[in-house]
């Protein structure tokens, strides 16, 4: 049922089918060739075999198949122009022509365009049960038309796009027609009767009664394009077309020539394998436009796709109770897979409380009480205290418990004539001195002669000012060291 609706549309292979009372024409194009074959029918219930036959031959199935009905399977008629849209004649023009045929609206299939020469419409007619067998038989054969056409219609496919031209045509054992094209579009057409088959003799071409039956044919045409010449004045008929079975149409062209005051020129075949009518209609149905010309394969012949049908409905139903039930299981499915993994979660989750549990009681077994705390920040305070008696006490010197009598004697016997000390001020092992002194040399000197006492030669001094008083003696200050300075020195 979905393939229907979803099956993937492939370029196919596009070959015509020529259907005449007595044979059946098939001609297609290949790679390096046009291919055409005909298969001889006694009747129309034979036309099913022939197409299948054809198609199996040459491997044909799954092509799109143009139709052509030759002349005498179809009737066509000028009526008046019905003020009708194109899409609607199909289904109108049935009705319109029922007084011009012989049977039923009912079974008639029906296509026209507008008349090239008047305000009218050309009509063509065929019998529908013909077209539906032919729709069948192709649809047997695994192909599917796409259009049914005429033979006089087709037949402007060989004329010329730009001129307006008349061709002389016969099948074998047929009548001649006579179809004048405008642009490609058939604006007359004439069957011509008594005329022998063939029509010229090779071996009688100088005969009289040959001349004589030519004459007679030329008369024939001179009419057709005198009418056609009051009818076209705007695009005139400049060139006869001949294209005849069991004729050589370049001969019948000379002789025509001679007795017509219009161009008479063989039809020239677009390929060599196109040598009969037959070949030539089929071939020129594959040229026709999709939108030129008739189709009389119209939509109400067409297979309509049913969809409200029992099975389709029933399959439809069936259709969804499977999505359905696939949709229920899935979802049953994920809903299985989250409560496992739910599960699991919890499982982690609790596992994880337990540790945090074990965790907060470990840390109040940690935590000190409020009498522990402050009795810790006291002795901190105590300990605190003890450090700054201590770095207090190593402030002082051990001099400081022999005291200052030997320094003070070394300082006497260090005495010089030079220098006169006034002032001495000692704290720990710091010695401060003032003084005067002979000249500003003596200081250093005295000062180098400490080294040679104990007490003395590890005093140093930071310090050393000298000036002079008011009577112009020279004054010293030496300041010792100071462990702070140092300090911050360094």
């Amino acid at each position: 049922m979905f393939s229907r609706y979803f099956k993937r549309k492939a370029r196919k292979q596009s070959v015509s089918v020529a259907v005449f009372a007595d044979s059946v024409t098939l001609a297609f194009e290949t790679e390096q060739e046009w291919i055409t074959d005909e298969v001889v029918v006694s009747s129309s219930a034979d036309w099913g075999s022939a197409i299948h036959s054809l198609f199996e031959k040459h491997q044909l199935t799954g092509s799109a198949v143009r139709v052509v009905l030759g002349h005498g399977l179809y009737q066509s008629m000028l009526i008046e122009k019905p003020e009708l849209p194109r899409e609607e004649y199909p289904t109108a023009l049935p009705f319109l022509v029922k007084d011009l045929v012989n049977e039923s609206p009912l079974d008639l299939v029906a296509d026209g365009f507008p008349a090239p020469l008047k305000d009218r419409l050309q009509v063509f007619v065929t019998n529908r049960k013909q077209v539906e067998l032919l729709i069948k038989a192709c649809s047997d054969a695994g192909c599917e038309v796409q259009s049914v056409s005429a033979e006089e219609v087709v037949w402007g496919q060989l004329a010329e796009p730009s001129r307006s031209q008349l061709i002389l045509h016969r099948r074998h054992h047929s009548n001649l027609q006579l179809t004048a094209f405008k642009r490609q579009e058939i604006c007359f057409q004439r069957q011509l009767r008594g005329f022998p088959i063939p029509l010229l003799d090779e071996q009688k071409v100088g005969d009289q009664g040959a001349a004589l039956q030519l004459d007679s044919l030329a008369l024939e045409l001179q009419r057709s394009l005198d009418f056609l010449s009051s009818q076209l004045r705007e695009a005139p008929i400049t060139q006869l077309l001949v294209s005849c079975d069991d004729d050589n149409d370049s001969v019948l062209a000379d002789e025509l020539t001679e007795r017509l005051n219009v161009s008479v020129t063989a039809l020239k075949p677009a390929h060599p394998g196109l040598v009969s009518n037959n070949a030539r209609i089929a071939y020129a149905a594959l040229l026709t436009p999709e939108d030129a010309g008739i189709n009389f394969y119209s939509d109400v012949l067409r297979p309509q796709t049913r969809l409200m049908t029992l099975q389709n409905v029933v399959l439809s139903w069936v259709a969804i109770v499977v999505v359905m039930a696939s949709i229920a299981g899935w979802y049953q499915w994920q809903n299985y897979l989250v409560q496992e993994q739910l599960a699991a979660d919890q499982q982690r989750l609790a596992s994880k409380k337990a540790e945090l549990d074990r965790a907060k009681a470990a840390l109040v077994r940690h935590i000190p009480s409020p009498l522990k705390v402050e009795l810790a920040g006291n002795l901190e305070q105590h300990l605190a205290a003890k450090q700054a008696s201590l770095r207090a006490i190593e402030m002082h010197d051990d001099s400081l418990k022999v005291g200052y009598a030997g320094m003070l004697k070394q300082l006497s016997a260090a005495a010089s004539g030079d220098i006169s000390i006034s002032h001495i001020r000692v704290n720990g092992n710091k010695l401060d001195l003032e003084g005067l002194a002979r000249s500003p040399d003596s200081v250093p000197a005295w000062l180098q002669a400490f080294r040679n006492y104990p007490f003395l030669s590890d005093k140093r001094f930071e310090q050393m000012a000298l000036g002079r008083n008011k009577k112009n003696i020279v004054t010293f200050r030496l300041h010792a060291e100071r462990r702070a300075v140092k300090e911050d020195q360094s």
